[in-house]
């Protein structure tokens, strides 16, 4: 069954775990194709930044007006366009995981664990760690203890809302992967060995 389906590794990470260092090490040391994320750290830094220039009021408003309901108990205009945006995403994500999974490689993010759940010679791995390691790892690559902070909060809340929001399934929980792992505390190669040996042990 392996045989008739190209080797396919879902990562999904914690802000800080490492996930694209890990992501392209495995792809050099398995010759597999590389499938980016969606969103950037910086794009959702940039897009945190824009919503703060709002100013409170305006930040209340769109927060809390998809979730209205009219006097008579109807779903308002505003969570009608909300819920169909998300269901939008959904539709169009999902045929490029499963287009991206009939090639083979390594994903990351996308919901691919959701996606891919139940997929033969699929891995689904989650890189993560204490947030304090994380902040810590991040920090290094030249933006500051402070600055990544701020990203760990924003963007570890964003992750996991739009793929409840898209998806309704949290990639938070333990129970979307095969493998977790401290991403943020152990080196690249150790993470790519055991990633390696957990996909060898689940094709035997």
């Amino acid at each position: 069954m392996a045989g008739q389906n190209p080797l396919v590794i879902t990562l999904w990470e914690t802000y800080g775990s490492n996930m694209e260092a890990v992501a392209e090490a495995l792809a050099q040391d398995l010759k597999l194709p590389l499938h980016k994320q969606a969103y950037s750290s910086e794009a959702i830094e940039a897009a945190a930044a824009e919503r703060e220039k709002e100013g409170a009021l305006g930040r209340l408003l769109r927060n809390f007006a998809p979730a209205n309901f009219t006097y008579d108990g109807a779903v308002s205009n505003a969570a009608t366009a909300s819920q169909s945006n998300y269901a939008a995403m959904a539709e169009e994500n999902t045929p490029l995981v499963r287009a991206s999974a009939e090639q083979g490689g390594i994903i990351q993010g996308r919901n691919g664990q959701y996606i891919l759940k139940g997929r033969p010679n699929t891995l689904h791995v989650k890189l993560d760690g204490p947030v304090r390691s994380r902040v810590k790892f991040a920090a290094q690559s030249g933006i500051g203890e402070a600055r990544a902070a701020r990203r760990q909060v924003i963007e570890d809340e964003f992750r996991s809302q739009l793929s409840e929001k898209t998806y309704n399934f949290d990639p938070r929980s333990n129970d979307w992967y095969d493998l977790v792992i401290n991403g943020s505390e152990l080196p690249t190669e150790a993470v790519v060995a055991i990633i390696k040996a957990a996909v060898e042990a689940k094709q035997a």
